[in-house]
């Protein structure tokens, strides 16, 4: 419970497909759930009411993440996987300080994680940004800008691995029928 200018306010639920899987200390707020969805311990789960976090169908995502929507929308695609630690955030806040706000004011933009997408431990995903379906993003990565699908990208400042070139050649996407 949450109590703001002496109102009792109520943390936000969440509704999912079939087969979901949640920690027991696992508490989405405002999120929406396909099926066959696992998430593991000390998990953050974070939208809002106007912008609910988002999560696919077949969908893991390991312990002591932090999916902080809210600010901005958070779509996460099929068959994603977060490893241990990864972090998603589509807004820079809180920075309460007016001085610092002024050269640096919080932005809000919309993250996606398209389909079949590998992310390694302790990435951190920034504001606005786009994976593109069949990427890799290796641990630890700070990724500040958006990924073109299948990309293999590491290290702080991100930087492309490698492009996958035999999966966009078996890719439903990519490929015409």
């Amino acid at each position: 419970m949450l109590i703001q200018g002496g109102i009792l306010m109520h943390r936000g639920g969440y509704t999912c497909g079939d087969d979901v899987d949640l920690a027991e200390d696992v508490h989405p707020n405002f999120v929406v759930m396909g099926s066959r969805v696992r998430i593991r311990t000390g998990t953050i789960l974070f939208g809002s009411v106007g912008r609910p976090l988002t999560i696919s169908d077949d969908v893991y995502v390991n312990a002591k993440c932090v999916l902080h929507g809210g600010a901005a929308q958070l779509i996460i695609g099929n068959r994603v996987t977060l490893a241990v630690g990864v972090a998603i955030h589509t807004d820079s806040g809180p920075n309460t300080s007016p001085l610092l706000q002024k050269d640096f004011p919080i932005l809000a933009k919309d993250v996606a994680i398209e389909d079949d997408v590998w992310i390694g431990d302790y990435a951190v995903i920034l504001p606005g940004v786009t994976i593109g379906h069949g990427s890799v993003i290796g641990a630890g990565t700070i990724v500040r800008r958006s990924v073109l699908a299948h990309t293999v990208v590491v290290g702080n400042p991100q930087k492309i691995l490698r492009i996958l070139e035999h999966a966009k050649l078996k890719c439903y996407a990519c490929t015409p029928p």
